[in-house]
């Protein structure tokens, strides 16, 4: 599977169907052979580690996510330098905080955002206007069973 995107922001949605996926998956093979540099927000790791938390256990959520920030195949940004871009997309958007935030960093870096699965807030924003970013979403882009 080839993704239209190289530099790409994730959404924490993504980053846990890559933790829970393992390394037989086509996110994972992208990723490892450098055909996808991913990114995302602190706020996406938070969400991430308290729903792993919810699935597999603090210890085993925290240690997936650790191994993850490890690999130097992932950035992570803070959001201090997108806090007004972060405000002004939630100001406008009736949409998830966390989803703010992946948008404001693909913006601010002028990449695409990878959002897992298509919520329904998102898409019914999606129908209304274009953000000043592409946004994918995973389910689109790949079998899950291939995941």
């Amino acid at each position: 599977m080839t993704f239209p995107f190289k530099k790409v922001v994730f959404d924490g949605g993504t980053v846990i169907e890559l933790l829970l996926s393992g390394d037989e998956s086509e996110l994972y093979k992208n990723i490892a052979a450098e055909k996808i540099i991913p990114s995302a927000t602190t706020l996406a790791i938070i969400e991430t580690e308290y729903i792993l938390c919810r699935k597999l256990g603090k210890d085993k959520a925290f240690e997936k996510t650790d191994n993850l920030l490890g690999s130097n195949y992932f950035k992570v940004f803070s959001l201090d330098s997108l806090l007004r871009d972060i405000s002004v997309l939630k100001c406008f958007n009736p949409i998830a905080l966390p989803d703010c935030a992946t948008i404001a960093l693909a913006i601010k870096n002028n990449i695409p955002a990878l959002f897992a699965k298509k919520e329904s807030e998102l898409i019914a924003q999606l129908n209304k206007k274009k953000f000043e970013t592409e946004i994918y979403f995973l389910e689109d882009l790949i079998d899950h069973s291939k995941i």
